[in-house]
């Protein structure tokens, strides 16, 4: 495979340094080039941003390089819109890195 981004949470962050992965988050506040946001699992993780503007809707996925178990360094934003049910897409995640599910994800 030529690059594979896991999504993850908050609580997974710190298995993932120095790679990139993917945060699906609330933003809860954006000041000049840095976010901090809520992730599915309902911890607090910064962004550390390239420009500004790039995170434009509430719910939002970040794409980006893990620096530190709670800090990322933003690669690329999709926005999400204004609702997302949190629960289900951890839920997903969590699936996603249960060990019994190895073979299907």
């Amino acid at each position: 495979m030529d690059h594979i981004t896991p999504r993850v949470n908050s609580a997974l962050l710190g298995k993932f340094i120095g790679r990139s992965v993917r945060l699906v988050c609330k933003v809860e506040r954006v000041k000049g080039m840095s976010a901090i946001v809520r992730s599915t699992d309902m911890g607090q993780v910064e962004v550390k941003m390239t420009t500004e503007g790039q995170i434009e809707d509430t719910f939002v996925e970040v794409i980006g390089m893990v620096e530190d178990s709670n800090v990322l360094k933003l690669q690329a934003c999709i926005n999400l819109g204004g609702e997302l049910d949190m629960e289900l897409v951890n839920d997903c995640i969590e699936l996603c890195h249960d060990e019994r599910f190895k073979n299907i994800f």
